[in-house]
């Protein structure tokens, strides 16, 4: 892509893995992809896009259960550690490096995946919308779409401006955010001490109301189905920390 880099482009590194991995446990993959099951009954064997993979923790359970797995992200850091676990595990997945603007598949795909907020981080409509028409342009004619973001509603209600944590290696991170009401984006800036190893990371995520996606995804050819508040498959409300909305291709 032309123009200015994106934060994106180099957020996603090995520092990254670090400061976040110890909130994104084998625990909560687990719970997570026991959901999307019982929420998308897939075939056996059925193919199984996941956009922005990071570092496989969905992709390779997936594969585990024995359905056929791509992986689509853009950094080559978390690409390489999914390939890592996908071999520990005996598993086969098809990590590709790519944009998810520019989804190369067509009409392949029995489901695809955008899970763990991860759209939202070119803060336009435009852009959000290449990746879920190549999402739904990679779809078989019944397949379906799963997304899984933060609520806005419920964001909005409880911000937190800062916070702090101290990672498993003995990494303490401070985190300072705020809310353009009016754009509806979240920016944060983290920064960490470990010894004498200073940082600092900064992303910014467009954050929508479900009248924001159901919008959004219809503008795209997909028609949501199905809205769940969390992984136990709770029905969506006003006050659900989570987003998870099923959407079937449209004609």
């Amino acid at each position: 892509m032309s123009g200015a880099r994106g934060w994106w482009e180099d957020y996603f590194d090995q520092t990254f893995v670090s400061l976040y991995r110890d909130f994104l446990t084998p625990q909560r993959t687990a719970r997570e992809i026991q959901g999307l099951r019982e929420m998308v009954p897939l075939p056996p064997g059925g193919e199984v896009l996941d956009l922005a993979c990071g570092w496989g923790r969905h992709s390779v359970e997936l594969a585990r259960a024995g359905f056929r797995v791509t992986g689509l992200d853009l950094s080559e850091t978390l690409l390489a550690r999914a390939r890592k676990r996908a071999a520990a595990a005996g598993i086969g997945v098809d990590f590709v490096r790519g944009d998810m603007r520019e989804v190369p598949w067509k009409e392949r795909f029995d489901a695809v995946i955008s899970l763990y907020s991860s759209l939202g981080y070119f803060l336009s409509d435009d852009e959000d919308l290449r990746v879920l028409r190549g999402a739904r342009d990679a779809l078989r004619g019944d397949g379906v779409f799963v997304l899984e973001t933060m609520h806005r509603d419920h964001i909005v209600g409880d911000y937190a401006t800062r916070d702090w944590w101290e990672t498993d290696d003995g990494t303490t991170v401070w985190v300072e955010r705020e809310f353009d009401a009016v754009d509806g984006v979240s920016r944060e800036w983290t920064r960490w001490s470990r010894g004498k190893e200073r940082g600092e990371k900064y992303h910014e995520l467009r954050v929508r109301t479900a009248t924001g996606w159901d919008r959004l995804l219809r503008q795209a050819g997909l028609v949501p189905v199905d809205w769940y508040g969390d992984w136990e498959l709770a029905p969506f409300i006003h006050t659900s920390e989570d987003l998870i909305v099923v959407c079937r291709r449209g004609g």
